[in-house]
């Protein structure tokens, strides 16, 4: 996967959920293109490595799992911080509910 390919097909997959990045001092074309460089490197690694097709894709889905993970960290964390902790539990229950398919 290389760096523009994954750029544009994070460019369509951010229009149907963008990333609020609120007021923070950083350029997020900038932010978007160093995701994009670290991810294609670690892809370039583990097609070189030699590993079959099923050991790449669950790396993959090992290291998307602990995104997802530390992204929803990262978010009750803040909450807790803004002296909210009541909306962070209720993120992870949301999400939780949305994940069993619960409304």
């Amino acid at each position: 996967m290389t760096e523009d390919t994954l750029l544009q097909l994070m460019t369509e997959v951010e229009k149907e959920d963008p990333i609020d990045y609120a007021d923070l001092p950083f350029d997020d074309a900038a932010l978007r293109q160093l995701a994009c460089r670290l991810i294609a490197e670690r892809s370039s690694e583990l097609e070189a490595s030699g590993l079959p097709v099923e050991a790449l894709l669950a790396t993959m889905w090992a290291s998307t799992a602990k995104l997802v993970l530390e992204n929803l960290v990262l978010n009750a964390r803040l909450l807790t911080l803004q002296g909210q902790p009541d909306d962070a539990r209720a993120l992870i229950e949301r999400i939780a509910r949305q994940s069993r398919g619960d409304a």
